[in-house]
């Protein structure tokens, strides 16, 4: 593994790590050309290009579907400039949940970040 490898997996899991009590973290890792892809079957899933846009629609919305704290990193996988990471937590109503998001960095920015759920009906349920 590079070194380039390795200092993007850190700055993930730095993400991760201090997103438990800051949703906001992300933002101060973000690319001026973030652009984050949330899948459209959630009510707040779309292609959000921006940090106001991922502020305002994004992460609200998550930190109201997804128990934080509870978030557990699995593991972290590096190749280059990309990351994958495989997420175990609960939903907000308590229930487990498998998260995998694949991140793309860049001078060690966050350029790109695609969320898949296992299963999003436990995102939406109360």
């Amino acid at each position: 593994m590079t070194s380039i490898e390795e200092k993007n997996k850190s700055i993930v899991r730095h993400i991760y790590e201090a997103s438990a009590t800051n949703p906001n973290t992300l933002a101060d890792f973000m690319h001026e050309d973030f652009v984050e892809y949330v899948p459209p079957i959630l009510p707040w899933g779309g292609v959000y290009r921006d940090m106001e846009a991922f502020k305002t629609h994004v992460i609200p919305q998550v930190a109201a579907a997804l128990d934080l704290g509870s978030l557990n990193l699995i593991s972290l996988s590096a190749d280059g400039g990309h990351v994958a990471a495989l997420i175990r937590g609960r939903s907000a109503a308590g229930k487990d949940l498998w998260i995998a998001e694949h991140w793309t960095l860049r001078k060690g920015k966050v350029l790109s970040l695609m969320v898949f759920y296992h299963d999003t009906t436990l995102l939406t349920q109360a």
